[in-house]
């Protein structure tokens, strides 16, 4: 009799769980596409609930962060888009590039007319994540990376403020970046080990 009891309380509270998290889920805004990309309007740095038609539903949270540099007369903006869920990460690494190598100069500035730009996506094979002292190195394929058992730990459990990424593309360029707080505040609620965090269908890394 005290086994049955044990074990009825023990699916009541499974269900409890599962009803909480459902419940927590919908509070959260729906996006239908698991899609990274420059033309996209994404709500980002806040946990979202993610529908989509090929991956399946899960929670994750859209992270951007751009800079720029500077070669001669050329300005490249790097925008470095991600998106972290409870099995991968996914990142978009974009390059634009402004080239006014060859237009005329004015009291010592450049000219932005009939300057060409274009964007040149980069393939990244190589993650490294610091959090506290600790650096977590994954390699990916197509710029996806699995998140283990240990990371989401800490990531789930990372303290608040910026963290720090590198990220080396297939030809060996290494590009630093950082991860904004707001995201690094969602990530608690991403890696929360919640069943019904998982996605219905795992993303497979090729």
């Amino acid at each position: 009799m005290v086994r049955r009891v044990m074990i009825c309380l023990g699916i009541l509270g499974i269900l409890a769980t599962s009803a909480i998290s459902v419940e927590a889920a919908t509070d959260l805004r729906s996006v239908d596409s698991a899609a990274l990309g420059t033309s996209r309007s994404l709500p980002w740095s806040e946990p979202v609930q993610i529908n989509d038609p090929f991956e399946g539903n899960f929670i994750g949270v859209f992270d951007r962060n751009y800079f720029y540099g500077r070669f001669l007369n050329t300005t490249t903006r790097i925008e470095v888009q991600s998106l972290w869920s409870p099995e991968s990460v996914r990142f978009l690494l974009v390059t634009r590039d402004r080239d006014c190598l060859n237009q005329p100069f004015h009291y010592g500035l450049s000219s932005d007319l009939d300057c060409s730009e274009f964007n040149n996506a980069r393939n990244i094979t190589e993650l490294s994540i610091r959090i506290n002292d600790q650096v977590f190195q994954v390699s990916g394929q197509n710029s996806t990376f699995p998140v283990s058992s240990e990371l989401a730990q800490a990531l789930q459990t990372a303290p608040q403020g910026n963290v720090s990424i590198r990220l080396v593309t297939e030809s060996g360029e290494t590009i630093d970046s950082e991860i904004g707080q707001e995201t690094v505040e969602a990530w608690r609620t991403v890696y929360t080990p919640q069943t019904d965090n998982v996605s219905s269908n795992k993303l497979n890394i090729r």
